[in-house]
């Protein structure tokens, strides 16, 4: 009887640890990111500089409610960049010179991008970059089969071709780790026969590669009321707490 009992109260207490346990994994998923938002004035200098210069050059591309939280922090890859400032400003100077300096046109880049957003099923990278594709002139039958990582022979028609070349060498890249001498050909012939284009368009795929990285990392939630562009991902911390609640944008 002495020893039935003890089991019993053994029982109970994992089972209470066990529930102590989950409701605390619950708090911590509706209750704050992981990494908590950065904002003056409570920057160190290194951190101050970088904030500015994000706000600067980047509302004027993604728009203030894709750049600010509810608190007016920053959001996507952002506030992690400020979080370790000496290697984030170098992160977004890569980012910068994608935009920028980059051989490619953005409907190009952009298509390559949104590829690298859907190998990585990173929430905000696709919320962020589908807008910007569709600016540069990606037609709009593109962006689900994108999406759903369709096969490259069903893009061709609905692509231009050297923009269905790039897809077709991106999500190659994606899904084997490798290029093949024909797909990485095509692309090229699509380029204009163009190192530099080709070594463009890796680089770019390597710089949101990493940011597709920090945003899964850091669980980055949307704006208050956009959807999950990858439902069948598990949707962490404040981004289903967002993605239920909805709400306005900042």
């Amino acid at each position: 009887m002495r020893v039935f009992s003890a089991s019993r109260r053994r029982s109970s207490l994992v089972n209470t640890r066990r529930i102590v346990v989950l409701r605390a994994m619950a708090l911590a998923s509706t209750s704050s990111a992981r990494l908590p938002p950065l904002q003056p004035p409570h920057l160190s200098e290194a951190q101050q500089e970088l904030f500015d210069d994000i706000v600067s050059t980047r509302a004027g591309v993604v728009g203030k409610e894709a750049l600010f939280d509810e608190q007016g922090g920053l959001r996507g890859p952002w506030n992690a960049e400020v979080a370790s400032p000496h290697l984030g400003k170098h992160l977004e100077r890569l980012a910068s010179a994608v935009r920028h300096q980059n051989s490619l046109e953005p409907r190009l880049y952009e298509v390559a991008i949104l590829v690298v957003g859907v190998h990585w099923r990173a929430q905000f990278e696709w919320y962020a970059h589908e807008r910007l594709a569709r600016k540069a002139g990606i037609a709009e039958a593109a962006f689900p089969l994108i999406k759903a990582g369709a096969p490259a022979e069903r893009l061709r028609g609905v692509l231009k071709p050297d923009e269905a070349a790039v897809y077709s060498l991106a999500l190659e890249l994606m899904r084997t780790k490798r290029v093949s001498a024909p797909t990485y050909a095509a692309a090229k012939v699509a380029l204009g026969g163009d190192d530099r284009r080709m070594a463009d368009l890796c680089m770019t795929m390597g710089c949101y590669s990493a940011v597709s990285a920090i945003l899964n990392m850091f669980d980055v939630p949307l704006p208050a009321g956009e959807a999950l562009p990858f439902l069948d991902q598990p949707a962490d911390a404040a981004s289903k707490q967002q993605h239920r609640a909805g709400g306005r944008d900042t």
